[in-house]
């Protein structure tokens, strides 16, 4: 299993190629940055930072639980610090104290699954996706199970591989594993999911199946500075995440953000209507340089790194480009590229040229 492995910053790669234009495309973030409404919100809180914020996040679930509908309360919702944040907080609810505990994932996969279950010295147990496609195991998935398993992990689109499933998938998953494993749904990239129909999980959170859906404000609303995120299941699992919370979790700051975010459907979509135009540009650009490339419906492409050549290598010669990207978790021959707006894809496709083009002569 690869290490996880934080991607640089803007300000490392200036420090290393200099005062030159730089087109973040390696963390999945929004190129059209957070909501106006939700910026205007935030600054109408510096003026009372002084006071505490509220004790709990009730006014945030209250408004998701109006935004999505469907029967849904404010008690099948509890927020976090980012997923990752409610990652742990499940963890510490599932984990059984003084006992072994593992947990399924099915990589390649978001990287912070296995690092923090390992961090509670839980074994991860792998159940790959298929290593040409990175379709799901939906029938499978069961026998990676044991006796001490807590959590399995899937996520849908898929991180780092951009891949989806489909409802009958998800019903199979669930269906096949015991009543006492709860299935951790990541679906932070749904937004983006434009082109294929996602299976409708909140349905089966209605139907008090053993499911935890995570959301994040991260992607498609902009706010990855400020660590935003959102759990939606049964309102039992709920109180056993809201048990092991502590008081002031999320910040004034934070909360007035995500709740004017929320209501901001006119830029969310925009940022949508662009991701689905460039993601569609990019694959067929990345067709023409001959380039291997998976579907995908989220914010973000995987693709083989040309050449036979080791993915660090292909991060490494777009630098001087200016263009960042990162290697895909698992996956040392593939790259990660983030879509952007117009202009940083265009940058990327003219480096991936010149690139292809200095590789070809090497090997004249």
């Amino acid at each position: 299993m690869s290490k996880y492995e934080i991607g640089k910053s803007i300000e490392d790669v200036k420090a290393e190629s200099g005062d030159i234009t730089i087109h973040k495309m390696s963390s999945n973030e929004n190129p059209y940055g957070p909501s106006p409404k939700a910026i205007e919100a935030i600054k109408s809180t510096f003026n009372e930072l002084n006071y505490y914020p509220p004790r709990d996040d009730s006014k945030t679930t209250q408004a998701l639980a109006k935004h999505f509908g469907r029967g849904l309360t404010a008690s099948n919702f509890t927020t976090g610090n980012g997923a990752v944040d409610l990652i742990n907080l499940l963890e510490n609810a599932m984990f059984k104290e003084g006992e072994s505990n593992s947990i399924v994932i099915c990589p390649p996969c978001f990287g912070s699954y296995a690092a923090t279950a390992k961090l509670k010295g839980a074994k991860v147990i792998e159940h790959a996706l298929d290593p040409e496609t990175f379709d799901i195991d939906s029938a499978g998935i069961a026998n990676s199970i044991t006796e001490d398993t807590r959590l399995v992990y899937v996520c849908n689109p898929n991180n780092p591989t951009g891949s989806y499933f489909d409802q009958t998938a998800l019903i199979q998953i669930l269906d096949s594993i015991p009543e006492n494993v709860t299935l951790v749904y990541d679906e932070v990239y749904y937004h983006f999911a434009t082109e294929f129909e996602m299976p409708d999980a909140i349905q089966c959170v209605l139907d008090k199946r053993n499911i935890v859906i995570l959301h994040s404000f991260s992607k498609s609303y902009g706010l990855a500075g400020m660590r935003m995120g959102y759990a939606i299941a049964s309102e039992e699992i709920i109180e056993k995440l809201r048990k092991r919370k502590l008081s002031f979790q999320n910040d004034s700051i934070s909360m007035a953000a995500m709740q004017a975010g929320l209501a901001d459907t006119d830029f969310l979509d925009k940022v949508i209507k662009n991701n689905t135009e460039q993601r569609s540009w990019l694959r067929e650009q990345l067709a023409a340089l001959g380039i291997r490339f998976w579907p995908s419906q989220a914010n973000f492409i995987c693709f083989e790194a040309p050449n036979g050549k080791p993915a660090s290598e292909i991060v490494s010669r777009l630098l001087p480009y200016g263009v960042m990207v990162r290697a895909a978790f698992y996956l040392p021959n593939h790259v990660r590229v983030s879509i952007g707006q117009p202009e940083s894809n265009q940058q990327f496709i003219k480096a991936m040229s010149e690139i292809i083009t200095k590789l070809n002569g090497a090997e004249k």
